[in-house]
């Protein structure tokens, strides 16, 4: 679980992840297209630690439901969903060669590309040089960060 340094850092990620899950996804793509690896994704769901099973068997029959269910049904439903724990997806990069299997964790490369510093369980604080002076996402500040990132951990990994 991420603790942020300022309210303000809170607000800056929530603008920031987006771009930096596509510039990372981007990279991990450019990197991955010369290398004799398979590359696979992989989406889990990650659960808080104090979820009991019961509860993640109801979330997914809740969820389940909510497909089908009817627009009135579908309220009561999301209503007892709001009540139980939330899930927080996960998204792997699994690289794969003769017998060997190395995985990296997507969100893990998007902390470390939007925060200055990204060391749990540190507060984290947003990387100022990822705007530009108008308040905007500097897209070329974050993709030049996300491919070092990106490539000094595929590279460690496979090395």
């Amino acid at each position: 679980m991420l603790t942020f340094a300022t309210p303000h850092d809170r607000d800056q990620s929530a603008q920031l992840m987006q771009p930096c899950l596509i510039r990372v996804i981007d990279n991990i793509r450019k990197h991955t297209e010369g290398l004799d690896w398979r590359s696979d994704y992989v989406e889990q769901v990650m659960w808080s630690a104090d979820t009991t099973e019961a509860q993640r068997q109801q979330v997914k029959d809740l969820a389940a439901q909510l497909e089908t269910a009817e627009p009135e049904a579908a309220i009561a439903i999301r209503q007892q969903l709001d009540q139980l724990p939330t899930p927080a997806p996960a998204y792997e990069l699994r690289l794969s060669r003769d017998n060997r299997t190395v995985t990296l964790d997507v969100w893990e490369l998007c902390f470390q590309v939007c925060f200055q510093t990204y060391s749990p369980p540190q507060a984290v604080t947003v990387d100022e040089t990822l705007w530009d002076e108008t308040g905007d996402v500097d897209w070329l500040a974050l993709d030049e960060k996300a491919k070092g990132i990106v490539t000094k951990a595929i590279d460690q990994l496979i090395n």
